[in-house]
């Protein structure tokens, strides 16, 4: 009967301190955000804005702008 306490205290044990592993383990990396391009309302996977020929341009409105139009995009 000892052995058998013994036992079952061992396994229980084992098991504590493997959920307290588990628990205690780093959450997973969250996925970047998405981002938006603020001219078009598009949702981009990286920033869209380029230099080209010395200005600003985004290529999804395809026109010159003065300011980056990439905003993070609001969790929907």
């Amino acid at each position: 009967m000892p052995q058998t306490l013994s036992r079952t205290l061992t396994w229980g044990m084992a098991t504590l301190l493997l959920a307290a592993w588990v628990l205690a383990a780093p959450p997973a990396p969250n996925k970047k955000p998405a981002l938006r391009c603020s001219l078009t309302g598009q949702r981009i996977e990286s920033c869209c804005c380029v230099k080209r020929e010395g200005k600003l341009y985004c290529p999804l409105a395809k026109k010159t702008i003065d300011h980056c139009c990439c905003v993070p995009a609001e969790n929907q």
